[in-house]
């Protein structure tokens, strides 16, 4: 009998998450430059800073976990844009410039 620790579980379900709301993400920022798509998510590591923990264990106000995982998946969207996209919770992102 396999018993999956809340860590495990946790984990899944971000990547699982992640897996759905970053392309979302990188077809809406798609058309924006570099320099735009910086300036939407710098904040991003400082909320995550101090809200971090409401996403992954609960609490704070109603919705804020999930504004919370909203402004990562944006904020890794952003990151999938760069040369060789990004690794994040165990999954890759990479945003291909259409042709």
């Amino acid at each position: 009998m396999s018993i999956i620790s809340p860590e495990h579980s946790k984990m899944a379900l971000m990547q699982g998450s992640l897996s759905v709301a970053v392309p979302l993400w990188i077809e809406r920022l798609r058309g924006l430059s570099w320099e735009e798509k910086q300036k939407r998510v710098v904040d991003v590591p400082t909320l995550l800073g101090e809200k971090g923990d409401v996403m992954l264990f609960g609490g704070g106000e109603k919705g804020e976990a999930g504004e919370v995982f909203n402004r990562l998946a944006e904020g890794v969207a952003v990151l999938a844009f760069m040369p060789g996209g990004v690794n994040v919770f165990g999954c890759h992102f990479e945003a291909k410039e259409k042709m």
